[in-house]
């Protein structure tokens, strides 16, 4: 009878492990998911603003070989290598991106705790540059509106 008490104790003991051990798979899979799900997300609007910026590029240097004012074909051959620049910077963190994306699909190297917090961090930090880099996009699309404006506005004739 005691045999079968401890069997029993032991059994259930190596059912609540197998239970507890599934429930970590589970959790870790859900996490690596939604990490997936986060930076597909990520990558996603990395390419809608190249491609805002690409449009936006091409806009400028229209704008840049149609009008005759110096000055301001001038304002709009910096705002394009400005574009030039923010369209490469964006390619740039693309990369870097998918890179990380490998890595935090690399099941060993995310048993290290230490190693998933920080590329967690990595993640979360290239997630911010993305906002940043939106936030710049906008600018330089606000900038170019005024200068489409002011060309409009100051020297009609001068398209």
């Amino acid at each position: 009878m005691k045999s079968y008490k401890i069997t029993a104790s032991l059994f259930v003991a190596m059912l609540v492990l197998a239970v507890n051990s599934f429930a970590q798979q589970q959790n870790q899979q859900q996490q690596m998911q939604q990490q997936m799900g986060q930076m597909q997300e990520m990558m996603q609007h990395m390419n809608n603003l190249m491609q805002r910026t690409q449009t936006m590029n091409q806009e400028m240097n229209r704008m840049m070989q149609q009008t005759q004012n110096e000055q301001i074909r001038n304002q709009y051959q910096q705002m394009h290598q400005m574009g030039q620049n923010m369209g490469q910077m964006l390619q740039n963190m693309k990369g870097t991106a998918e890179r990380c994306n490998l890595l935090l699909q690399d099941r060993q190297m995310m048993q290290d705790q230490d190693m998933k917090q920080d590329m967690d961090r990595l993640r979360q930090h290239l997630g911010d540059m993305t906002n940043q880099m939106d936030d710049a996009v906008q600018t330089m699309e606000r900038i170019n509106k005024r200068l489409r404006e002011h060309q409009t506005t100051s020297a009609p004739g001068n398209n």
